[in-house]
């Protein structure tokens, strides 16, 4: 996915896998009073298996807060099933056959691992494979006659009520992923639409101060050729003209600098994106420096300073949200945004998440400048960046 989006499938996959967290916690609270009414018919692998269950639902719902190791648990939810489809015979004692229990308190296991396979994989071949092995499983073992000796229609009714129960939830999970790229693949063409707006705006400014200098020089030297009065001055008037003449070969030969802008052409194209982008934003700015800015270092700035206010936007709920342009010294850049919001740590963020270190720390560092990122919760976050570095 491009480091531009909004991370819109992030956030929405770190909802969803919060609630799904609930909702399996609930429904193993339910598989355990089951496992408890029929305990005295099972061995004490039964039990074994039980308190893995807990444990590996415990860390569901820490892992999908956390933001970190989700499908890995949800994986060894799902096998975890599979397993102790394959343990009941083992497990299940004699006396089950006769305790008048129709189904074995795994039955309710079954659709609780089909459904954690189908949050972590959604509708995908590795999915299907899987729910394949663990309904044949079942329908073969739930046959066999000390387990419950099921009818091969009951076992295979059984089977079917989970296929489409599974199946049904994995495709909404599928569909709300794709949902979610196709956000984000929009936000990412906007963002680079409003990208390539600055960059044409600030290469535009930077022809327009090269035509003003040399408009200003041209009309110098008319003025102090009219003004001349004595040989000394006309001599003078003689050498700005051929100054001005050269200054025009220059720019016709490609001889001026090309592929670079200015602090101050710079800190207006970021101004006008900035304030597309997010209309409420505060800005100020303080250079007036003509020093060039390679077009690359300009760039970059640019894209990880959007990407910083697009993250403020979304993700920090602030109420104010600066930003402040300054080119402190010759050619050095130094751009903030300033957000009052709810803060986090940056050691937290999800790999998942591109924002903070694609689009900005690695991004500046590939121009040679460098990005700070200081946060507090329930102050705030500083976003620095600094060119050259």
């Amino acid at each position: 996915m491009n480091t531009h989006s909004t991370a819109a499938r992030g956030k929405l996959e770190n909802l969803t896998r919060k609630v799904f967290a609930g909702v399996i916690g609930a429904l193993t609270l339910e598989l355990w009073s089951k496992q408890v009414s029929q305990n005295l018919h099972f061995s004490g692998l039964a039990d074994v298996i039980m308190g893995a269950v807990l444990l590996i639902v415990l860390a569901i719902n820490v892992t999908a807060w956390l933001g970190r190791g989700n499908n890995v648990m949800l994986m060894i939810h799902g096998l975890l099933g599979l397993l102790s489809v394959l343990l009941l015979p083992i497990m299940t004692l004699d006396t089950f056959a006769l305790s008048g229990f129709d189904t074995p308190w795994v039955w309710w296991y079954v659709g609780v691992a089909a459904l954690s396979m189908a949050a972590r994989f959604g509708l995908r071949a590795s999915f299907l494979s899987y729910l394949l092995i663990l309904l044949v499983a079942w329908t073969a073992i739930i046959m066999l006659e000390p387990i419950g000796g099921a009818s091969f229609a009951g076992a295979l009714q059984g089977s079917v009520y989970v296929a489409l129960l599974s199946i049904g939830f994995a495709g909404l999970v599928t569909l709300i992923r794709n949902w979610a790229d196709t956000v984000d693949e929009a936000h990412a063409g906007y963002l680079l639409s409003a990208l390539e707006t600055a960059r044409v705006d600030a290469i535009e400014r930077e022809d327009q101060r090269v035509s003003a200098l040399l408009h200003d020089k041209v009309l110098h030297t008319f003025l102090f050729a009219a003004a001349a009065n004595t040989p000394a001055e006309r001599l003078a008037s003689v050498s700005l003209a051929a100054e001005a003449v050269d200054s025009i070969e220059a720019i016709q030969t490609g001889a001026e600098p090309e592929g670079t802008t200015t602090p101050a052409s710079l800190f207006l194209s970021i101004k006008k994106a900035a304030l597309k982008l997010s209309p409420r934003i505060r800005v100020t700015m303080n250079s007036s420096g003509l020093d060039p800015i390679p077009m690359e270092a300009a760039w970059a700035i640019t894209e990880a300073a959007l990407q910083a206010i697009e993250n403020s936007e979304r993700h920090s709920n602030c109420t104010v949200l600066e930003l402040k342009l300054n080119s402190p010294e010759s050619a050095v850049i130094s751009v903030q945004i300033v957000d009052n919001g709810r803060g986090f740590r940056p050691d937290r963020v999800p790999r998942a998440r591109l924002g903070i270190r694609g689009s900005i720390v690695n991004r500046m560092a590939l121009v040679g400048g460098t990005a700070k990122i200081t946060s507090i919760l329930s102050v705030g976050t500083v976003v620095t960046l600094r060119w050259p570095e």
